[in-house]
């Protein structure tokens, strides 16, 4: 059979809190009357889902910077390390904003401050100093868990090594203490999440504002949207290009992909074009296992949404999940229940016939 239109659409189980940990998330370079000199500093970063550790990435050209700072990173594909480089135009404190993306969907901004210890004016030069201390990297992290009602006041009952069973509108607090290679342990570090009762819903917005076909996050000022979510789409009305928030906050500081074209090609006897669109009734992001949605199919011809036995006449919706070639179900819509998705599920609608 002919496919005649398809779209898919991405559900993701947050089955265990995500939390990202820069080991170190500040540095004061040396500087001179007015400006920093020349030097560098590193971070690591460190990704995780409850109690495992996973891959984190970081996309260079979405880190926001100030004048005369550098970002660059090694090739660890798990936990890569950042260098800062300030050169001699940095003249102004300020934030390094790093977007970290984990599981390929979620983004977790981290911010490393940057500042100049500026020299005086006037003055002789002083005795050196002592020599200083020998640095100390990271041997183990320790992660426990407990449950609380504040998101702000950490609870002070026992700290467990597995995460435990949390209610609706409570939360999850995690625990970090970090052992040191000359064996000193951190303060604790703590992460907090509120554990939801259904997803979050996407939102489409339409418009002329946000342009191109570049996979890269690019911040559209003129977008019209004023205060974007991650995941929310955008529909370019003159281009017919569809378009994905990676980034969430207000049009001049979130970020947009380009995701595909729903035009669709012209028919060879002129028929209107056959487009479709893939929703969920409650969004795409659930936590711990809290996965309930319907999935539905919107067939469109010439802009128009056919239903009823003009959508019977047209073929069959089939469903395919993760990239299989056999369908999951067939029909205009798809129930998703807990137990569906483990972290993450891709699901196809075709239009066959």
């Amino acid at each position: 059979m002919a496919i005649k239109s398809s779209d898919q659409i991405s559900i993701v189980d947050i089955t265990d809190a995500y939390s990202v940990i820069l080991t170190n998330d500040s540095y004061t370079f040396p500087g001179t009357i007015n400006a920093a000199k020349a030097g560098s500093c590193t971070t690591q970063i460190i990704a995780m889902r409850g109690s495992e550790q996973i891959a984190a990435t970081v996309n260079l050209n979405s880190v926001t910077k100030p004048t005369g700072i550098t970002v660059t990173k090694d090739t660890d594909p798990t936990s890569p390390t950042l260098t800062i480089t300030a050169s001699t135009s940095f003249t102004t404190a300020g934030v390094v904003r790093i977007p970290v993306v984990v599981d390929g969907e979620i983004t977790i901004n981290k911010d490393f401050s940057v500042a100049i210890a500026f020299t005086g004016a006037t003055g002789g030069t002083g005795p050196q100093g002592p020599q200083g201390d020998t640095g100390k990297g990271v041997a183990s992290v320790a992660i426990t868990y407990q449950a609380g009602s504040s998101n702000t006041t950490a609870p002070t009952g026992t700290w467990a090594a597995t995460p435990p069973s949390v209610s609706a509108g409570q939360y999850l607090w995690t625990k970090m203490v970090f052992t040191y290679t000359d064996n000193t342990t951190s303060d604790p570090l703590y992460s907090v999440a509120r554990q939801g009762s259904n997803g979050t819903s996407a939102q489409w917005y339409t418009g002329t504002g946000i342009t191109g076909t570049s996979t890269t996050a690019t911040i559209f000022s003129g977008s019209g949207v004023t205060s974007a979510k991650v995941g929310d789409m955008y529909l370019n009305t003159s281009t017919y290009n569809t378009y994905k928030c990676t980034v969430a906050g207000a049009a001049s500081a979130a970020k947009w992909v380009y995701v595909n074209n729903i035009k669709g090609a012209k028919g060879d006897t002129g028929a209107a074009a056959i487009t479709m669109s893939v929703t969920s009734s409650n969004g795409t992001i659930f936590k711990n296992s809290a996965v309930e949605t319907v999935l539905t199919a919107h067939v469109y011809q010439g802009g128009v949404e056919v239903t009823g036995s003009a959508l019977t006449a047209l073929g069959t919706i089939k469903w395919y999940k993760d990239g299989s070639s056999t369908a999951a179900s067939t029909g205009q819509t798809l129930t998703i229940s807990a137990g569906d998705v483990t972290n993450k599920a891709t699901y196809i609608a075709q239009l066959e016939g």
